[in-house]
């Protein structure tokens, strides 16, 4: 994933490690084009509350994963 950096996580009582984290920006494209894609799924009737796909949530999930990218 693009956007991350990696950042010191100190568990307490343990040694701690370091994890990967997700750019605050790219965090937050991602989330709103999550959301974008669920709030339409479970709106839009061609849908049928996500077991289906119609074109725009197509479109919506094609910018959901160039935001992950």
């Amino acid at each position: 994933m693009s956007g991350t950096r990696w950042q010191w996580h100190d568990s307490g009582s343990a040694s701690g490690h370091m994890q990967r984290v997700a750019a605050s920006g790219t965090y937050s494209r991602m989330q709103t084009a999550y959301r974008a894609y669920i709030d339409h799924s479970t709106q839009c009737e061609e849908c049928g509350h996500g077991r289906v796909r119609c074109k725009k949530a197509d479109e919506l999930w094609a910018a959901y994963r160039a935001a992950r990218s």
